[in-house]
């Protein structure tokens, strides 16, 4: 009981401050020379890696609506403001975000977790399979086995042999596990990786087919007329960046809430 509300606990805090982020991301746009990031997208590909899929739902949800207000208030006076202060345009690849995000990053885990099931299984079954040759072998060669037994109790050898034989196999347990941690810390970065970019490559993708499908041919601020090659030159720069960074950031970041226990 006690377990289940500090969870809860938890979702409500990371939610929380994820929702601070997206405001303030929306309502003070980030601006690195002509560069405009969409960085109140980051939060929700964020959360969508370590929440639930009701929560990286909500959390898309929340945004969306958040980003369709801002484009009535601070970004009102953008050229682009007509655009998305349509609720499909400016909500729905938000939403779509969260859900596309949460499957990915859920998918990938899977599989990696029934590869890991497959290897060990795997392993197990050459073990015994050794194991049993190794037990055929013996009963077969048992009096020569009695016979150096024997040798080494009289020479006096026989721990050193052994202990040696123990200490090197104990000496790898330890190696196998760091090695097989670093293999799942490398893979889940990798996967969160993805799936941030599928994330933004998703919001892009569905921002652009709703300009065209709501605005093409359409007049909107200083005359400029929506086309095909101009949603190509105005979403292709940010894109790229987008992609490149969200990717980089998202897993660090991940990790860090990971660390600090809360996710």
């Amino acid at each position: 009981m006690q377990n289940k509300r500090l969870s809860t606990i938890k979702n409500i805090t990371l939610l929380a401050l994820m929702l601070a982020l997206t405001i303030i991301f929306c309502f003070v746009p980030v601006q690195f020379g002509t560069i405009t990031l969409a960085l109140m997208i980051l939060p929700t590909i964020i959360l969508s890696q370590v929440a639930s899929f009701k929560t990286s739902l909500a959390m898309g949800v929340i945004m969306g609506v958040v980003n369709y207000i801002a484009w009535f208030t601070t970004k009102a006076a953008s050229p682009v403001a007509p655009i998305f202060q349509n609720p499909i345009v400016c909500i729905v690849p938000r939403i779509l975000i969260a859900v596309v995000c949460y499957f990915t990053r859920y998918g990938l885990q899977k599989i990696v977790y029934f590869a890991k099931i497959k290897r060990i299984c795997n392993y197990e079954y050459v073990r015994e399979f050794a194991y049993e040759n190794t037990q055929f072998v013996n009963a077969g060669t048992e009096n020569s086995t009695n016979f150096e037994s024997a040798n080494i109790i009289e020479n006096g050898n026989g721990n050193e042999r052994f202990s040696h034989k123990t200490g090197s196999e104990k000496s790898g347990i330890p190696h196998r596990k760091n090695n097989e941690k670093s293999k799942l810390i490398l893979t889940n970065q990798l996967v969160y990786a993805l799936s941030a970019a599928l994330g933004v490559v998703t919001n892009t993708l569905f921002v652009a087919i709703f300009t065209l499908i709501f605005f093409n041919g359409t007049s909107i601020a200083q005359n400029t007329v929506v086309t095909v090659e101009y949603v190509l030159a105005w979403f292709g720069v940010n894109f790229a960046v987008e992609v490149v960074s969200f990717s980089l950031l998202t897993p660090p970041i991940v990790l860090a809430l990971k660390a600090a226990r809360l996710a």
